[in-house]
């Protein structure tokens, strides 16, 4: 089992594709394009997007629900695991690609028609209290916090 997980969001570039493995396994690919900043900038000048494209992979019941719900412009978040596939092209050349394998694929709206909520006209100030300094030390804390004994880990 892998710990490493990659959250990216993007548009989808083309529509989900679905197939099956030789054992009836649905998988579904698709291609997202992630709009980005680069790093850096010369002479402060301002920086202009850039994009790259991803191949995500979704398998079994997300490769089928991709595959009805998702389409060609979509916005989505894609959570899952990234791997780096390294290939020769016909002319022979060396490269590699990375793929995302999806364990989560969020469709997210429109964001132009999110709605900023209305200010309160009388907002709340958060409350203070003043703690007591007479507090009772909670029972057997003060023993372990005091003792010149080492901790048995």
């Amino acid at each position: 089992m892998s710990l490493s997980s990659v959250t990216i969001s993007g548009t989808l570039k083309t529509n989900p594709e679905k197939r099956y493995t030789p054992t009836s396994i649905p998988v579904t690919n698709f291609l997202l394009q992630i709009t980005f900043f680069p790093r850096g900038g010369l002479n402060g000048q301002p920086r202009e997007l850039a994009s790259q494209t991803v191949r995500i992979s979704a398998w079994r019941d997300l490769a089928e629900e991709c595959e009805k719900v998702l389409k060609t412009g979509d916005k989505v978040l894609v959570i899952g695991r990234a791997q780096v596939n390294a290939y020769t092209t016909n002319d022979g050349k060396k490269k590699r690609d990375i793929e995302i394998d999806a364990t989560q694929v969020i469709k997210l709206g429109d964001v132009s028609s999110i709605e900023v909520p209305k200010v309160q006209e009388e907002i709340q100030k958060p409350s203070f209290q003043k703690v007591s300094q007479d507090l009772e030390p909670i029972s057997g804390f003060s023993e372990i916090a005091s003792g010149q004994e080492e901790i048995p880990f």
